[in-house]
């Protein structure tokens, strides 16, 4: 990029700061002065719809893919991910919040979705990332799987080049670092629109991601973007050290600029947020309350006793069995408390099929079993574990009449529940008690954090933050409130264009 162009584009990045950037007004704004009317791609595994039989649409609950899809819905573009459900290869997803989006599903052969999936990218990659060397498994031959589903994705974006060229590619993941690559590598464009990658789990340190045998690979393949995002400055720190410790010929510039084949790589970080008003909307109306009352009866959740909300998928880096035992520790120390406080936890089974979760699965069942024979009482129950996907409306109004949200991620990129609880909060006294190894953490330092690691000092948190008057309560919400909208998900994106 010459000179001239740079500060042209700088100046149009300052005429829309002087605006607020926290709604999406200001993100269409910022778009077409950045790229006209070129559309964004956005590349995720997961698809953000279930494609039903009578030819309708359902939303997954919550998650990543869904602030995505709250965000494309409402600027239009195009979205590129693995096929999951029946219906067409392209699809156009209508809304009735904006122009709706282009959908263009990608069919991965039957014989690579398990070594992708399962193999190298949940086995290999997932543990590997979060710290969880006990679970990390290598198959050398599965990285060869994964590397083709990777270069089956780039040929679907390069394919979108020559019907609707995009201004931007925006890459999503860990299932998705050599992307960037293979367009580099196959493509026949003489100039390709800027690359951006985002990492949304942890990036491990240098001495772990070493015991990845096909570590370059890895890391030349997210050096193929021209931007990488990462969730706090932990992450982006333990990147560059990885960068500077195993690639010496690679070049780290001033503002996190790296220098690599020519090429500068420009590494931010941007935490992702979702949309607050979003999510109050949803807690504030009558018909989600009723759903959220009747789910409360169904699963025989007493109407008469507080309680703190979890919500996690049930996998090893959430800290459910964590969480079990800081429970008992807290009924332990604070025996008060028996009687007149109730755990709810939307506790989502995931990748059944690997022998690991299986495993991990079942003892948490048989652990969450004998926790709540010992606490119990005739009128009582201290732990209700629901293994039922919630609708994201039904979820907003558990969120706000609860008494708080208990968050025990062991290793957590962000966690957008903190902040899902805290937006349908509003201006309720729910605490959130956060664990300090979340991306939110960095965010949210107002928070009652707790260290899952540490379980007499997590149940302490817990019966201050329980004890604290409402008005205390109602103004730390606040402050949390505020970060957020700031924080927000339009913020988000508007720190990537920032840095194109």
């Amino acid at each position: 990029m010459n000179q001239g162009t740079l500060s042209s584009r700088q100046n149009r990045i300052s005429s829309v700061q002087k605006t607020s950037v926290r709604t999406i007004e200001s993100i269409r704004s910022i778009s077409r002065s950045l790229l006209g009317n070129s559309p964004v791609c956005i590349v995720t595994n997961r698809e953000p719809i279930v494609y039903t039989e009578n030819q309708d649409f359902k939303r997954p609950a919550g998650g990543v893919s869904q602030a995505l899809h709250a965000l494309l819905e409402r600027m239009g573009g195009i979205w590129i991910a693995a096929k999951d459900s029946s219906g067409p290869d392209t699809l156009m997803v209508p809304s009735e919040k904006g122009p709706g989006y282009l959908l263009e599903r990608v069919n991965i052969p039957s014989s690579l979705k398990k070594p992708f999936y399962d193999g190298y990218s949940n086995g290999t990659l997932w543990p590997l990332f979060h710290g969880n060397r006990d679970q990390f498994f290598h198959d050398p031959g599965e990285f060869i799987q994964y590397d083709r589903v990777n270069q089956i994705f780039a040929k679907k974006v390069m394919d979108t080049f020559r019907k609707e060229r995009p201004g931007l590619v925006w890459i999503h993941d860990y299932q998705l670092t050599r992307v960037a690559h293979w367009i580099r590598r196959e493509s026949t464009e003489n100039t390709l629109p800027p690359l951006a990658f985002f990492c949304h789990i942890p990036w491990p340190n240098p001495a772990d991601f070493m015991l990845l045998p096909e570590w370059q690979s890895v890391l030349e393949g997210l050096l193929s973007h021209d931007i990488i995002g990462f969730q706090t400055p932990l992450h982006l720190d333990l990147f560059l050290k990885t960068v500077s410790t195993l690639l010496p010929e690679a070049a780290i510039l001033q503002n996190n600029v790296i220098r690599w084949n020519g090429r500068p790589i420009h590494v931010a970080v941007m935490p992702v947020g979702v949309d607050p008003q979003y999510f109050r909307r949803m807690a504030d109306q009558k018909e989600n309350h009723d759903a959220a009352i009747s789910f409360l009866e169904k699963e025989g959740i007493p109407s008469n006793i507080p309680f703190v909300i979890s919500v996690d998928r049930m996998d090893y880096t959430k800290g459910l069995t964590e969480r079990i035992e800081i429970l008992d520790r807290f009924f332990t120390i604070y025996p008060a408390w028996k009687e007149k406080i109730s755990f709810v936890q939307i506790a989502v089974p995931t990748r059944s099929g690997q022998k690991m979760y299986k495993k991990y699965q079942s003892n948490l069942r048989d652990r969450i079993t004998s926790f709540n024979q010992k606490w119990m009482t005739p009128n009582w129950r201290p732990l209700y574990s629901v293994e039922t996907t919630l609708p994201q409306t039904q979820l907003a109004a558990l969120y706000k009449m609860s008494s708080g949200a208990l968050i025990t991620s062991t290793n957590d990129g962000m966690n957008l529940v903190a902040q899902e609880f805290l937006s349908c909060q509003g201006n309720g006294s729910g605490v959130l008690f956060l664990s300090r190894h979340t991306g939110s953490a960095f965010m949210l330092r107002d928070a009652v954090q707790i260290d899952p690691f540490h379980p007499v000092f997590s149940a302490r948190q817990l019966n201050t933050g329980l004890s604290d008057s409402v008005g205390k309560r109602i103004q730390r919400n606040k402050i949390l409130l505020r970060q957020i909208e700031q924080m927000n998900l339009y913020g988000w994106v508007y720190r990537l264009f920032e840095n194109l």
